[in-house]
Protein backbone atom coordinates (compact mmCIF):
# COMPACT_ATOMS: atom_id res chain seq x y z
CA UNK A 1 0.00 0.00 0.00
CA UNK A 2 2.92 2.52 0.59
CA UNK A 3 4.01 2.04 -2.62
CA UNK A 4 0.79 2.32 -4.43
CA UNK A 5 -0.11 5.51 -2.40
CA UNK A 6 4.21 6.40 -3.02
CA UNK A 7 3.70 6.31 -7.31
CA UNK A 8 0.03 7.43 -7.89
CA UNK A 9 -2.16 6.65 -5.19
CA UNK A 10 -2.50 10.50 -4.33
CA UNK A 11 -5.71 12.95 -4.40
CA UNK A 12 -3.78 15.73 -5.25
CA UNK A 13 -2.65 15.09 -9.04
CA UNK A 14 -6.28 14.72 -10.28
CA UNK A 15 -7.17 12.23 -12.42
CA UNK A 16 -9.87 9.15 -11.92
CA UNK A 17 -8.82 7.47 -8.63
CA UNK A 18 -12.61 5.67 -7.61
CA UNK A 19 -11.45 2.67 -7.82
CA UNK A 20 -7.58 2.96 -6.65
CA UNK A 21 -9.53 0.96 -3.68
CA UNK A 22 -10.83 -1.98 -5.56
CA UNK A 23 -7.53 -2.48 -7.12
CA UNK A 24 -5.64 -2.13 -3.44
CA UNK A 25 -8.07 -5.01 -1.81
CA UNK A 26 -7.91 -7.16 -4.84
CA UNK A 27 -3.96 -6.85 -5.31
CA UNK A 28 -3.77 -7.85 -1.08
CA UNK A 29 -5.88 -10.39 -1.67
CA UNK A 30 -4.46 -12.05 -4.41
CA UNK A 31 -0.64 -11.72 -2.72
CA UNK A 32 -2.29 -13.64 0.49
CA UNK A 33 -3.55 -16.35 -1.68
CA UNK A 34 -0.39 -16.54 -3.16
CA UNK A 35 1.79 -16.55 0.04
CA UNK A 36 -0.67 -19.20 1.55
CA UNK A 37 -0.45 -21.46 -1.15
CA UNK A 38 3.39 -20.65 -1.42
CA UNK A 39 3.51 -21.88 2.40
CA UNK A 40 2.27 -25.10 1.87
CA UNK A 41 4.15 -26.05 -1.40
CA UNK A 42 7.88 -25.17 0.40
CA UNK A 43 6.39 -27.30 3.45
CA UNK A 44 5.42 -30.47 0.72
CA UNK A 45 9.06 -30.17 -0.65
CA UNK A 46 10.64 -30.10 2.11
CA UNK A 47 8.88 -33.26 3.13
CA UNK A 48 9.79 -34.94 -0.41
CA UNK A 49 13.35 -33.87 0.39
CA UNK A 50 13.61 -35.65 3.48
CA UNK A 51 12.21 -38.46 2.23
CA UNK A 52 14.84 -38.27 -1.01
CA UNK A 53 16.96 -37.98 1.66
CA UNK A 54 16.32 -40.80 3.24
CA UNK A 55 15.88 -42.96 0.34
CA UNK A 56 19.49 -42.46 -0.81
CA UNK A 57 21.06 -43.11 2.48
CA UNK A 58 19.33 -45.80 2.82
CA UNK A 59 20.58 -46.81 -1.38
CA UNK A 60 24.00 -45.51 -0.71
CA UNK A 61 24.42 -48.04 2.70
CA UNK A 62 22.57 -50.73 1.49
CA UNK A 63 21.03 -50.75 5.10
CA UNK A 64 17.20 -49.59 5.17
CA UNK A 65 17.36 -51.22 8.67
CA UNK A 66 20.16 -49.45 10.44
CA UNK A 67 18.53 -46.17 9.25
CA UNK A 68 15.18 -47.08 10.80
CA UNK A 69 16.50 -48.39 14.06
CA UNK A 70 18.76 -44.42 14.30
CA UNK A 71 15.12 -43.13 13.36
CA UNK A 72 13.28 -44.95 16.02
CA UNK A 73 15.94 -44.05 18.72
CA UNK A 74 16.24 -40.48 17.37
CA UNK A 75 12.96 -40.35 17.92
CA UNK A 76 12.28 -41.84 21.09
CA UNK A 77 14.97 -39.76 22.68
CA UNK A 78 13.52 -36.18 21.08
CA UNK A 79 10.20 -37.07 22.12
CA UNK A 80 11.17 -37.80 26.24
CA UNK A 81 12.82 -34.38 26.26
CA UNK A 82 10.27 -31.01 25.70
CA UNK A 83 7.35 -33.45 27.92
CA UNK A 84 9.19 -33.37 30.63
CA UNK A 85 10.13 -29.20 30.46
CA UNK A 86 6.43 -28.81 28.95
CA UNK A 87 4.71 -30.25 31.83
CA UNK A 88 6.51 -28.25 34.78
CA UNK A 89 5.70 -24.92 32.46
CA UNK A 90 2.15 -25.96 32.48
CA UNK A 91 0.54 -23.58 35.46
CA UNK A 92 2.28 -21.12 33.41
CA UNK A 93 -0.17 -21.20 30.25
CA UNK A 94 -1.15 -17.60 30.47
CA UNK A 95 1.92 -16.31 29.92
CA UNK A 96 3.19 -17.86 26.68
CA UNK A 97 1.94 -17.09 23.33
CA UNK A 98 1.27 -20.79 22.45
CA UNK A 99 -0.34 -23.52 24.93
CA UNK A 100 2.90 -25.57 26.87
CA UNK A 101 1.25 -28.80 25.78
CA UNK A 102 2.07 -31.86 23.49
CA UNK A 103 0.46 -31.55 20.02
CA UNK A 104 -1.24 -34.58 19.20
CA UNK A 105 0.35 -36.81 16.22
CA UNK A 106 -2.54 -37.74 14.60
CA UNK A 107 -3.82 -34.21 13.51
CA UNK A 108 -4.14 -33.57 9.86
CA UNK A 109 -3.49 -29.47 10.22
CA UNK A 110 0.02 -30.55 11.68
CA UNK A 111 1.30 -32.61 9.13
CA UNK A 112 0.02 -30.32 6.47
CA UNK A 113 2.45 -27.28 7.81
CA UNK A 114 5.47 -29.88 8.94
CA UNK A 115 8.58 -29.73 7.41
CA UNK A 116 9.24 -33.13 8.04
CA UNK A 117 7.30 -36.42 6.78
CA UNK A 118 5.73 -38.22 9.94
CA UNK A 119 8.46 -40.95 11.51
CA UNK A 120 5.88 -43.61 10.50
CA UNK A 121 5.91 -42.48 6.98
CA UNK A 122 9.22 -42.57 6.87
CA UNK A 123 9.75 -46.46 8.57
CA UNK A 124 6.88 -47.45 5.47
CA UNK A 125 9.33 -46.11 2.84
CA UNK A 126 12.40 -47.35 4.26
CA UNK A 127 10.51 -50.74 4.31
CA UNK A 128 9.52 -50.76 1.05
CA UNK A 129 13.14 -49.89 -0.36
CA UNK A 130 14.20 -52.69 2.02
CA UNK A 131 11.83 -54.83 0.09
CA UNK A 132 13.40 -53.42 -2.97
CA UNK A 133 16.72 -54.18 -2.39
CA UNK A 134 15.84 -57.49 -1.52
CA UNK A 135 14.23 -58.37 -4.16
CA UNK A 136 17.44 -56.58 -6.37
CA UNK A 137 20.00 -59.32 -4.22
CA UNK A 138 18.39 -62.23 -4.71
Amino acid sequence: MFYGELFGGGRGRGGNNQNAGIIMLALMAVSIVVYAVSFLLIRMLSRYRELAADRSGALLTGQPSALKSALIKVTGDMSKIPTQDLRAAEPLNAFFFAPAMKLNAKASLSTVFSTHPTLKRRLAELDKIQQQLGRTAG
